[in-house]
């Protein structure tokens, strides 16, 4: 599949905000569309999200939110695609989502979480890259009726990187983030793809089964404890998708539920179950997923790494001009 790049992000352009997961919290979500429009963007809500339609957790029946993204990218006044927030519920809008019209109409996409599906089968499919970032309702942080709106440095971080269309260089993280740290010391080359373990698990055995051969893979996840983490990789173990993958990058890994008994740490669990891929550099601690800072990720692009001394480089532009 042909690479394809978006076009860069340019000051005053028009951003789409649409919904394809969960029901976004009102407050959050109007904190940063205003955020956006401050900083000179126009912003277009989608139908979904205008209209704060809601199906169970959803926000809209499936085919509404699947026709929403569509017509984001089928509206040639739309320069970039933003996810509201993830959640639950974007494996269900790939049956009803135009593939055709995305391929045909190239332009950024961010989110991430639940939106990694989105990732895994817009690339796969239409060979665009796409990005795990921010969301926009995250600007106002996650008690935004009470928190300062931590998210800040997220959005102007990702906005700065989507405006560049030239090779990003080393994805570091930020300062007060965690310190990196070795798995399998060793360097590789690869596209970087990847995202929420849970979700990129989930779609192995469908049409959309992520291809992870010659790829640098990167991993967060949240809500999840150490033994599902355990088993999640385990899983990635059985489908055979660590066999030829070039590298790994743990991102982080938040929100641990409360032990009810003695088990293995996180970082017991990914010296085994990454530690024994003894021919696969790899290194754990990089800012991206659902910690409080997030960096943003292209998809589909080629990047390198060293996990003796822990650094990710994108060596190509993810953006055309």
């Amino acid at each position: 599949m042909k690479t394809v790049k978006p076009a860069r992000l340019t000051k005053g352009a028009t951003i789409g905000v649409a919904s394809p997961s969960s029901f976004s919290e009102p407050f959050g979500l109007g904190q940063g569309v205003k955020y956006l429009r401050e900083l000179g963007y126009k912003v277009v809500l989608g139908e979904c999200t205008r209209n704060l339609t809601r199906s169970g957790f959803m926000a809209g029946r499936d085919e509404a939110r699947a026709r929403e993204l569509t017509d984001m990218f089928a509206n040639d006044k739309v320069d970039a695609v933003f996810a509201s927030r993830g959640g639950y519920g974007a494996m269900r809008v790939l049956p009803h989502l135009d593939f055709g019209v995305i391929k045909d109409n190239p332009k950024i996409f961010m989110g991430y979480s639940d939106i990694t599906t989105l990732h895994v089968s817009i690339h796969q499919r239409t060979g665009l890259v796409t990005f795990h970032g921010p969301s926009i309702e995250g600007y106002a942080g996650d008690n935004p009726e009470k928190d300062l709106p931590t998210g800040k440095p997220n959005i102007d971080r990702a906005l700065k990187m989507l405006s560049k269309a030239e090779p990003w260089g080393n994805l570091d993280n930020p300062d007060k983030g965690m310190l990196l740290r070795t798995i399998v010391p060793g360097r590789a080359k690869g596209k970087l793809f990847g995202g929420n373990l849970s979700m990129i698990t989930h779609t192995l055995g469908t049409e959309d089964s992520i291809d992870t051969k010659g790829k640098i893979m990167f991993f967060e996840d949240v809500y999840v404890s150490e033994y599902d983490i355990e088993r999640l990789l385990t899983h990635m173990h059985l489908a055979r998708k660590f066999d030829g993958v070039a590298g790994i990058v743990m991102g982080q890994f938040s929100n641990f539920p409360k032990r009810e008994e003695s088990q293995p740490s996180l970082e017991e669990v990914l010296q085994d179950r990454i530690g024994c891929l003894k021919k696969t550099p790899s290194f754990t601690g990089l800012c991206c997923g659902h910690g409080a800072m997030k960096l943003i990720m292209p998809e589909g692009v080629k990047a390198s790494m060293n996990a003796t001394s822990p650094v990710l480089k994108i060596e190509e532009s993810p953006l055309v001009k």
